[in-house]
């Protein structure tokens, strides 16, 4: 299924467990390329506007054509509608293998450096810790980190594709699986998160961006309107969000024992300015956190 999305178009398929990219498809049409066809449909089959033909050919009479209807309009609902009872927070975070999934082994990862300066991405309200890998879409695929469990993939804006990026106003696009191999993926939680959480983005520089959450939707995937998504209408001119998008919803196993989710969970979050919660964690304090439990202390 397509969908028309900023200078793109979007075809949506399916995601399961053990894709290797998403499954998103973008299909790599530029603006000038669909307003040059739009010229072209509406201007005829000559180059050349300096011809004029004239024609003795009696107009024919127009007949009534009837109106083609409408598509409906996707109806997304917010998380925390009855629809999807958000249960126990606190008690979910502290035991999130209650709900199903358990996590994966804790490890340190010391993010590749890249040139968009953004290496990790954190968020104690939501229990996420996660380096950041810069993807990009390929072949008219968007790419899915390397590091399905640990990692969040960040779309950096290029000549072709306009994401945001930290350095100016824009929507920076975040991806991410919200299970993976049959445990929690690193948006795992995202679904659990309220209206003021915070988000923050951490710099190859040390510095810390802050976000506050503002919506959570989720949308069936048979009607996820992807331009609106990457590229949001209400986004005021002078703001910088970050989206981050993720599986969500039901799940339809196959006979593989791997399964579909049936709908997308995207969460908006608006930049508040510069530093971190008071006793953030760090990767040289997550890294003595892994050693002292190997340890036994």
């Amino acid at each position: 299924m397509t969908f028309e999305g900023g200078s793109s178009s979007i075809l949506v398929a399916s995601m399961t467990h053990t894709a290797r990219r998403w499954r998103s498809r973008l299909l790599g049409i530029a603006a000038l390329s669909i307003v040059s066809a739009a010229l072209v449909a509406c201007g005829g089959g000559s180059d050349d506007s300096s011809i004029v033909v004239e024609t003795t050919t009696p107009t024919p009479t127009p007949t009534a054509t009837p109106s083609p209807t409408p598509s409906p309009t996707p109806e997304p609902w917010p998380i925390a509608a009855e629809k999807i009872p958000l249960g126990d927070r606190a008690a979910i975070l502290e035991n999130p293998t209650s709900v199903g999934f358990p996590a994966p082994p804790q490890v340190v990862i010391n993010p590749e450096p890249n040139d968009g300066g953004i290496v990790r991405m954190f968020s104690p309200a939501l229990g996420m810790d996660h380096v950041v890998e810069v993807v990009g879409v390929v072949d008219g695929v968007m790419e899915e980190p390397v590091d399905g469990s640990y990692a969040v993939g960040w779309y950096q804006p290029d000549d072709k594709w306009d994401f945001g990026s930290p350095d100016k106003e824009g929507n920076l696009v975040f991806s991410a699986h919200e299970t993976w191999n049959h445990m929690q993926g690193p948006f795992y939680n995202v679904h659990q998160a309220r209206i003021g959480d915070d988000i923050y983005l951490e710099m190859a520089d040390g510095q810390v961006r802050h976000y506050q959450v503002a919506r959570l939707t989720r949308y069936d995937l048979a009607t996820i309107p992807m331009r609106e998504v990457l590229w949001p209408s209400d986004r005021p001119e002078a703001e910088q969000w970050l989206t981050l998008y993720t599986c969500g919803g039901e799940i339809i196993y196959g006979d593989r024992g791997y399964g579909d989710y049936l709908a997308r969970d995207v969460l908006v979050a608006k930049w508040v300015g510069f530093g971190g919660p008071e006793q953030a964690p760090t990767q040289e304090t997550t890294q003595q956190a892994v050693e002292a439990e190997a340890a036994g202390d």
